[in-house]
């Protein structure tokens, strides 16, 4: 079989399976290599339709890309990737209180368009430079702000889609084609089970979110979101979005380490901040930051639109708080001043990866995890101890006032004894993370490697909802196979 060729027969847009583009689309932002069969750059509904009509006839897996920021390998597979960041990267309606775009548009692109009109899509993963806005919807990005205003999951209101067969679908609260109205139907009879057994924070991405599907009323379009493309392929999503708030105050406070920081979380969410994110002290020295002296920072944000006077007095009612137990690092009411501290943050990730030295790497599978922030002190000594006992070198970061932290031990993927171990590392931590009522990931993903622990989050009664979600819409099980369900399961 021959793919490059039929597909050029059959799509408009770029066909490529020379051997220097499947190596380039092996990759992405994780550490795994998996090499596609070839690579189609659709140019409109027509070609993802065609596209799909071929994949499921053949049976050759298919999976959407975007930048290929994912952390978990999302965007990998041995099959035939759709490239939407070469032509569908366009807005395609902009009104006073939504958008609606294509996949492959970048965030940062979006953005800016969007602050032309003084509005923003709060959602800000540190990937924005460079991240799609179908990338953010596969896996429920949510970043910095999601404190104040929510994951991307909160702001979808409208999507379309091509299902594995090729068929066009949509769905929105108020209107949804038939495989939806299915879905309606599987899942209404296990409402109760379904709100008992998530978990009760404020992010998650574990798992299909089959709980904001049924949250209030039907809400038939979240099915997408965090579902990392198992399902059907986006070709559009229409975004609510909001007005760009008209005052805004920044400090950076400094503690003397990692437990002094986080015991005072619970404490600043009391006067309501937008943002609240940590960096530990092995971040900010990879970061080369000046405040590199000091423990433990936590980089505090509050805004309004009422009145300046109302923002600023939270941030003196905060810090007055906090009086005793930290020093002020920095302030900002500026926008540049804030943009350039809230860059250093977003810059974590890139310092930590620099950390790597040869097969020792700061591996990511725990590196995801969320608890309420009242349990913050307990979750972080749990880590603590961990790394200690096993004299792992680490690095800890993360939005703390939605509990999420981002860790990452040093591990050697060239030996066998470290991989185990951080294997045994993982069910430690997930075992404690979900006793305690939290999630193993918050906005990073399943992809193919927590896949295999979504059962251990859940229980085997939602597990196996996931499985009938997932034949449901792709009964061929062509659509990113081995995602969110484990290939053996289907």
């Amino acid at each position: 079989m021959n793919i490059a060729r039929d597909l050029l027969c059959i799509a408009k847009g770029e066909v490529l399976d020379d051997s220097w583009s499947r190596q380039v689309y092996s990759v992405d932002a994780s550490h795994y290599e998996i090499e596609p069969a070839a690579v189609a750059c659709p140019v409109d509904e027509h070609d993802v339709q065609r596209l799909c009509e071929y994949s499921s006839s053949k049976k050759i897996p298919i999976t959407a890309r975007g930048a290929g920021t994912g952390l978990l390998g999302q965007s990998l597979s041995y099959g035939l990737i759709l490239d939407f960041s070469k032509h569908m990267d366009k807005i395609i309606d902009i009104d006073n209180d939504y958008v609606t775009v294509q996949p492959g548009i970048v965030k940062a692109i979006l953005d800016k368009e969007l602050k032309k009109r003084n509005k923003f899509l709060p959602p800000d993963p540190a990937s924005s430079n460079y991240c799609t806005i179908g990338g953010m919807i596969a896996d429920n990005s949510s970043g910095i702000h999601t404190l104040g205003y929510g994951s991307t999951i909160s702001f979808i209101e409208e999507i379309k889609v091509v299902y594995p067969d090729g068929k066009l679908g949509f769905a929105s609260p108020s209107k949804y084609d038939n495989k939806m109205k299915k879905l309606g139907e599987l899942l209404w009879p296990h409402v109760h089970e379904i709100r008992n057994c998530y978990p009760g924070v404020s992010k998650n991405s574990c798992g299909y979110r089959l709980d904001a599907v049924l949250a209030d009323n039907f809400n038939p379009q979240k099915i997408f979101a965090a579902s990392e493309g198992t399902l059907a392929v986006m070709t559009s999503a229409k975004l609510h979005i909001l007005d760009i708030p008209a005052y805004r105050s920044l400090m950076v406070l400094g503690f003397e380490d990692l437990l002094s920081a986080v015991s005072a979380v619970p404490a600043i969410l009391k006067f309501s901040p937008i943002a609240l994110e940590m960096l530990d002290r092995t971040v900010a020295r990879s970061n080369d930051d000046k405040t590199s002296d000091t423990g433990c920072l936590l980089i505090i944000e509050f805004a309004g639109n009422s009145s300046s006077n109302k923002v600023e007095g939270c941030m003196r009612a905060c810090k007055q708080e906090l009086a005793d137990r930290c020093s002020v690092i920095e302030y900002a009411s500026d926008e540049q001043s804030i943009t350039k501290i809230w860059r250093a943050r977003k810059n974590a990730l890139n310092s930590i990866m620099k950390l790597t030295l040869g097969n020792r790497k700061p591996l990511g599978l725990i590196e995801d995890t969320v608890v309420r922030p009242d349990n913050l002190v307990e979750h972080a000594c749990n880590l603590l101890k961990i790394y200690q006992e096993n004299r792992l070198d680490y690095v800890i970061y993360g939005h703390v006032g939605d509990g999420n932290m981002h860790t990452r031990p040093l591990i050697d993927t060239a030996s066998t004894k470290e991989v185990e171990l951080i294997r045994e590392i993982a069910n430690n931590v997930f075992a404690q993370v979900i006793k305690r009522g939290g999630t193993i990931t918050g906005e990073h993903g399943d992809g193919i490697a927590r896949t295999g622990y979504i059962q251990m989050m859940y229980g085997k009664r939602i597990t196996s909802l996931f499985s009938m979600v997932k034949k449901l819409f792709d009964p061929s099980f062509t659509m990113n196979p081995c995602k969110k369900i484990l290939c053996n399961d289907l």
